[in-house]
């Protein structure tokens, strides 16, 4: 061990409690916060913000079942996550299965903050406790950590998998061990998000590099092979090696017209115009400088971090997705930005560096950062967006399950599918290879029609601008279900309601004439040919 990596050690003991419980309650308080003004905005009432949630829960509902997919009978790969769902099915039979995903992710926010504060006592930010404690409270709400978690999805657990294989680094650069925390994360983040094998695969490299080679292969293999034995189980239902929801955002990594070096620069000009893909290359860059301004014995411990932070952040700037909740870039940029806390500590504080002066400002320039374009739009549209499902997606659901209650057609899955039990056609594709395929090849017109017929669906409720060209030429407009004030995350304050075959229109313009005036204040039916 080097003298800085004892002095870090030194003040990693003395600081890990203060500055993990100062990170856990500045990120449990301000989960707390959004969901309290969340729940006031919805009037009240509790929900997600984010409709996804709801695929999970009738994923798990199936799982627990014996099957696998959201419809009865039916296979399909509506998640994105190989594992959420089964940490999701024990709880099926409760009266709580509902609440489930928001205890799951306030347990994986509260293990990423605290590891948070853990790598910055690593750091050697306990030779500066106040700076210390600020960054420790401070990281989880700027990282967004908190944001993510509120979302109810799986990717707070995969940012908390990552963070553990970054801890791992950091202890196999101070005393050459692997750990636990360092197997677990590379081993179960890709079960948690396909995009974890990004974080696995470069924290393989440096235990290659430093002579480890048999355990770098066997955690290599230990985070591959089960992704491949789960797109295993996919292509021998008939799904496919990928589920449906990555198929359909693969799509979004093309470049028409471009290929090799060309596609390369065009992938990074589009990321990096995004703040938080200007975040994660500013991030990798200063962990590149840091380490190369650094001394020699210094620049080998802080090697492994380095190599690591900079290959997750070129992976994701050429492959990964960004947006819709900024849940996807989520891991990336704590990884990154983790990496890059942790090494200007080690190059000043730790060690003592000329730049001493610049601990402080480094590090909080590089949280101030994504706290700049996180906190307004989480604070205005991501608690907008419980109040938005609830008039939205979760009155479709109530349409459809106690009126109709018959196959019906939509582009929103999980809050209809749900607790449902008619067949739910997913038109988006998420679980439906034949509508992702036909949404995908932008054809043949009208092509939602043969599927709403194939399945019995004959009311379809869809947002118009995603899929006006699949409409059936025979469909009758019945009317639109609109909401007020703020959408947040939600695709649009309108969804256009569909009887999808001439003699359907009639009973489902009464069932409507019935269930309209439930509606919740802040949600309104308009009937197709009344005034708005």
């Amino acid at each position: 061990m080097t003298g800085d990596a004892a002095l870090a050690g030194a003040a990693a003991a003395r600081s890990a409690v203060p500055f993990g419980a100062a990170a856990g309650a500045g990120a449990v308080l301000w989960f707390a916060i959004l969901n309290g003004i969340a729940i006031f905005r919805a009037g009240g009432v509790f929900e997600y913000p984010l409709d996804d949630v709801y695929i999970h829960l009738a994923m798990a509902d199936s799982i627990a079942a014996g099957g696998y997919g959201v419809n009865p009978g039916e296979y399909a790969s509506a998640s994105s996550s190989p594992l959420y769902p089964f940490l999701l099915a024990p709880f099926t039979g409760t009266g709580a299965i509902r609440l489930v995903p928001l205890v799951l992710n306030l347990a994986a926010l509260a293990a990423a903050a605290w590891a948070w504060g853990v790598l910055l006592a690593r750091a050697g930010f306990g030779a500066m406790p106040r700076l210390g404690l600020a960054l420790a409270a401070l990281g989880p709400v700027a990282l967004n950590m908190a944001g993510v978690a509120f979302l109810g999805m799986e990717h707070a657990l995969h940012a908390a998998l990552s963070l553990a294989v970054l801890l791992g680094l950091v202890r196999f650069a101070e005393d050459g061990r692997i750990g636990p925390l360092l197997a677990l994360g590379i081993v179960l983040g890709p079960l948690v998000r396909l995009e974890g094998l990004a974080v696995s695969l470069a924290a393989c490299l440096p235990l290659l590099l430093a002579g480890r080679v048999r355990a770098a292969l066997a955690l290599g293999l230990g985070a591959g092979l089960p992704v491949l034995a789960f797109s295993g189980f996919l292509s021998a239902h008939g799904i496919g090696p990928l589920p449906n929801s990555v198929m359909a955002k693969l799509a979004s990594t093309v470049v028409p017209g471009s290929g090799g070096l060309d596609w390369v620069l065009a992938r990074l000009i589009v990321k990096l115009a995004y703040p938080a893909g200007a975040l994660i290359a500013g991030a990798a860059l200063v962990l590149l400088a840091v380490s190369a301004m650094a001394p020699p014995p210094l620049r080998r411990a802080l090697g492994p971090v380095v190599l690591a932070g900079a290959l997750v952040a070129f992976a994701h700037l050429l492959f990964g997705r960004m947006g819709w909740g900024h849940r996807y870039e989520h891991y990336a940029v704590v990884f990154t930005v983790a990496a890059a806390v942790y090494a200007l500590g080690r190059a000043t504080v730790a060690g003592h560096a000329r730049p001493m002066r610049l601990a402080p400002v480094l590090p909080l320039a590089l949280l101030a950062v994504p706290l700049a374009f996180y906190g307004p739009a989480l604070a205005t549209d991501g608690t907008a967006s419980p109040r938005a499902i609830h008039l939205q997606q979760a009155q479709m659901a109530r349409f459809a399950r106690d009126h109709v209650a018959a196959p019906v057609a939509v582009n929103d899955i999980g809050r209809v599918a749900w607790r449902n039990p008619n067949h739910v056609l997913d038109l988006w594709g998420l679980a439906s290879r034949a509508a992702l395929e036909a949404r995908r090849a932008g054809g043949p017109p009208a092509w939602a029609d043969t599927l709403a017929a194939r399945h019995g669906a004959d009311l379809a409720m869809i947002y118009d601008h995603w899929l006006a060209p699949a409409v059936g030429p025979d469909w009758v407009r019945l009317g639109e279900l609109w909401m007020e004030g703020k959408r947040g995350f939600a695709a649009g304050p309108m969804v256009a309601f569909y009887a999808t075959r001439p003699g359907a229109a009639e009973p489902l313009r009464a069932q409507l004439a019935a269930f309209a005036p439930s509606l919740p204040q802040g949600a309104r039916f308009v009937f197709d040919g009344a005034p708005r």
